[in-house]
């Protein structure tokens, strides 16, 4: 008689599409937690180095499930394979260049079996890679305020940080990632759990080292302004929102559009294109009523010489200037 092995507490979800030089230290960070009662889904959707990534991950393979496909899917649909393919309740999303310590798994767990109502927690991180990052947390740039419900999370007073630990169920009842978006899928994702009942929790605990790099799409600001907008429209679509949800995906689109004329605005002063920085920020501020912001138009009205030769003195780059 063949006796089943118990499914493992927690799957961990992790996309490996061009991060072969970083996911050693993703896996590595794994076999330190503490709490070792989990399985590890490492999927490849048409990974451009796939036989440098199947060298690196040769020593863990006993340790991972791997997945293979010929065909990308877009990070959503990797996570959305992975999730598919797990035996546990609960999905832990882990980005194949980030790095967990030794805790996240024990603490994550322990959060959720003492908060049973809750079906999503994220913790603080860590930035690390860029070192005008190094230090920092995640929520001292991207605060969360009071409980994270849907008016919070659309309107960014609460914003989720994507190392998630999840309910299962919950994310399949909102329908899992959409592979059709680019950017900010996770955003479009947490509003569908929320609108379909989930309830979400945080806690300050930096759990997470959250590599920072100048050639990944979440550190272009102009490209998640975009995506953002994306999905929001996306959600302002939807038949099933009450009218209050949709003034606060109006506010946010809003919001976001005037976002993204501010940071095309500055783009424009560090080229020394000032009529266009001008217009682009004034504009941006009838939203935004930013008291820096106002101050930078008054001077670039008046003295915009001293303003570029100010800005390009304090950033030797346009990614310094936009950061």
């Amino acid at each position: 008689m063949t006796i089943e092995k118990a499914p493992p507490e927690i799957s961990v979800i992790v996309p490996a599409f061009k991060v072969t030089a970083y996911i050693t230290a993703a896996l590595d960070s794994l076999r330190t937690q503490t709490f070792r009662n989990f399985e590890t889904i490492v999927i490849n959707d048409a990974c451009p180095d796939t036989e440098q990534l199947e060298k690196v991950l040769e020593p863990y393979r006993g340790e991972i499930v791997y997945l293979k496909s010929d065909q990308w899917t877009t990070l959503s649909g990797s996570r959305n394979t992975g999730i598919m393919a797990a035996r546990s309740p609960l999905i832990a999303l882990l980005d194949g260049d980030d790095e967990w310590t030794p805790d996240y798994l024990a603490v994550q767990k322990a959060f959720l079996d003492s908060h049973p109502d809750v079906d999503l927690v994220y913790p603080n991180a860590t930035f690390f890679g860029i070192p005008s990052w190094e230090g920092k947390t995640f929520m001292e740039t991207s605060p969360s305020n009071g409980d994270p419900t849907l008016e919070k999370v659309i309107q960014r007073e609460c914003c989720v940080f994507v190392g998630v630990t999840a309910k299962r169920e919950a994310m399949i009842r909102a329908g899992l990632f959409d592979v059709d978006l680019r950017g900010a899928e996770d955003i479009d994702m947490w509003m569908r759990m929320l609108k379909t009942g989930s309830k979400f929790a945080y806690h300050q605990q930096p759990l997470v080292r959250y590599r920072q790099r100048q050639s990944s799409l979440s550190d272009d600001k102009v490209e998640l302004i975009r995506s953002a907008l994306v999905v929001y429209e996306k959600f302002a679509a939807s038949p099933s929102l009450t009218p209050e949800e949709r003034s606060w995906c109006a506010q946010a689109i809003d919001k976001h559009n005037a976002l993204m004329k501010m940071f095309v605005g500055r783009k424009a002063l560090y080229a020394g294109n000032t009529a266009q920085a001008i217009t682009l920020l004034s504009s941006a501020n009838e939203v935004l009523h930013n008291n820096r912001l106002r101050a930078m138009i008054w001077a670039l009205k008046r003295v915009p010489r001293l303003v570029y030769r100010y800005v390009h003195t304090r950033h030797d780059s346009e990614y310094s200037f936009l950061h």
